[in-house]
């Protein structure tokens, strides 16, 4: 089967948009099934202990279905052969269970057989700790399972879907401002600042008051440090924020022991700006954080592992990267050659669709400001 690049771009733009702007998923899902012949597809965020969905995007697939699904069938075997798949991974649902064997099942009863699904291609999109986010995409029996074109293009969706996943729970940062949860930032372990277009801080978090106190930045009027020659440069990354450009990653050292923050600097665009002007916070233009390597030990790196497929290795190599270390700095760090960080970061940057540390970076402090537990209070 051949699929013209024309429409996986149109469906690769709806998976990214989709990250920003919730609405898009059905459409995605839609898009997805469209391509693959499938019924439907379905992405959900669930906590696997409380058996809770905190949220699903519906693409062409039954809401009474679901409904049913939620009520009395999160625990089938799809799911319980999923729980101990790794990130990113298309897993066929004839692997988990034989449509021979599900068909007496309550499950394929309510759920499955009133919307003619037989067949499910499903990937967990991201793991931490009690929560999972999960893609399923659903096939008829007259249909049959996915051809290996099928399953290939499934393949090639996935990092796509796994990365917006993570950057739509970043974003999340936004909406928990939009409902005025200004607590849930204050939770976050790396610092966090929004500015307006002069560089003026309208909202930092508790980390970043800390950082302040401890007189590594400067909060009052517009942001700065107290190094001229890193304000200057923290200055001229918020520009090009600013001016609309993607900003980017400096270095601060500690003023007290010399170790290096990192600081990472991002525009705020489009409906966003919106999201934060209904929450009060008027004119912003910039988001700023502020990242402790000290405090990179509060992302373990299974959570690392899982979002993107890394092996350990790779999850140690990225994270000390993520810290604003040279090759050279983190191959002592983790006592290995510098040839062998430039292979792992190789590979690291493909599993994450980055192709540079800065970027690696800013990806890294997205999970680490992400606490998924804190979901929960919703």
């Amino acid at each position: 089967m051949n699929f013209s690049s024309d429409r996986i771009e149109k469906v690769l733009d709806l998976i990214y948009d989709a990250a920003a702007e919730n609405d898009l998923w059905p459409h995605a899902l839609t898009a997805i099934a469209d391509l693959t012949k499938s019924e439907g597809g379905i992405l959900y965020g669930v906590s696997v202990a409380m058996d809770r969905v905190y949220f699903d995007f519906n693409g062409r697939l039954n809401d009474e279905c679901n409904r049913v699904f939620q009520e009395r069938h999160m625990q089938n075997p799809w799911q319980r052969h999923m729980e101990t798949q790794p990130v990113g991974r298309l897993v066929l649902s004839d692997e988990a269970i034989s449509l021979a064997e599900l068909q007496p099942s309550a499950f394929y009863d309510e759920v499955l057989r009133p919307q003619n699904v037989a067949h499910n291609g499903m990937m967990a999109l991201a793991a931490r700790d009690n929560f999972r986010a999960a893609f399923n995409m659903c096939r008829s029996a007259r249909r049959g399972p996915f051809d290996p074109d099928e399953q290939r293009l499934l393949e090639r969706l996935s990092p796509h879907l796994c990365r917006s996943v993570t950057l739509g729970l970043r974003i999340d940062g936004y909406l928990a401002m939009q409902r005025a949860a200004f607590n849930v930032l204050d939770r976050i372990a790396d610092g966090v600042a929004v500015l307006d277009r002069k560089a003026r801080v309208l909202f930092a978090n508790a980390a970043a008051r800390r950082l302040a106190d401890e007189g590594a930045l400067r909060l009052r009027q517009a942001i700065g440090t107290y190094s001229p020659a890193h304000s200057q440069r923290l200055g001229e990354l918020i520009d090009v924020a600013v001016q609309g450009g993607a900003g980017g990653m400096m270095s601060l050292p500690w003023p007290l022991d010399g170790r290096l923050l990192t600081i990472l600097v991002s525009a705020i665009r489009g409906k966003d700006l919106g999201r934060l002007s209904d929450a009060g916070v008027k004119d912003a233009a910039v988001l700023l954080f502020v990242i402790d390597p000290g405090n990179r030990r509060s992302i373990p790196l299974g959570q690392i592992m899982d979002a993107y497929g890394l092996t350990h290795a790779e999850a140690r190599v990225a994270l000390a990267a993520s810290s604003g270390n040279t090759i050279q700095e983190t191959a002592r760090s983790l006592a290995l050659s510098p040839n062998t960080i430039k292979t792992h970061l190789r590979r690291v940057f493909a599993k994450t669709a980055t192709g540079r540390q800065a970027e690696l970076a800013a990806l890294i402090a997205a999970i680490g400001s992400v606490r998924i537990g804190e979901m929960d209070q919703g």
